[in-house]
């Protein structure tokens, strides 16, 4: 599995959103009903792509859980530290 839990909770965030937007507009009374109707179509498709996310990430957890799925990566920094400067009081 290429996807990194983070990752894959970026992509539900996503779809979360585009399913409230779409859920907006099929709501809105002031639009057309061709524009409504499309939403609603959207809405199907987007709710299947979300559930299926929600699969992928309940079944990263259950790998995890049983030690097949690393959690996390070491991280590595690179970049100077600079030394401490002695301070000196000059008479």
């Amino acid at each position: 599995m290429a996807e990194t839990l983070g990752s894959l909770i970026d992509k539900l965030t996503i779809k979360n959103i585009r399913l409230w937007h779409l859920e907006d507009i099929r709501r809105d009374m002031t639009l057309p009903d061709s524009d409504r109707l499309a939403a609603a179509d959207k809405v199907s498709v987007v709710n299947q792509q979300r559930n299926d996310l929600i699969d992928e990430i309940d079944q990263f957890l259950a790998d995890a859980v049983s030690g097949g799925v690393r959690i996390t990566d070491p991280k590595v920094k690179i970049y100077h530290q600079p030394s401490e400067e002695k301070v000196t009081s000059g008479v």
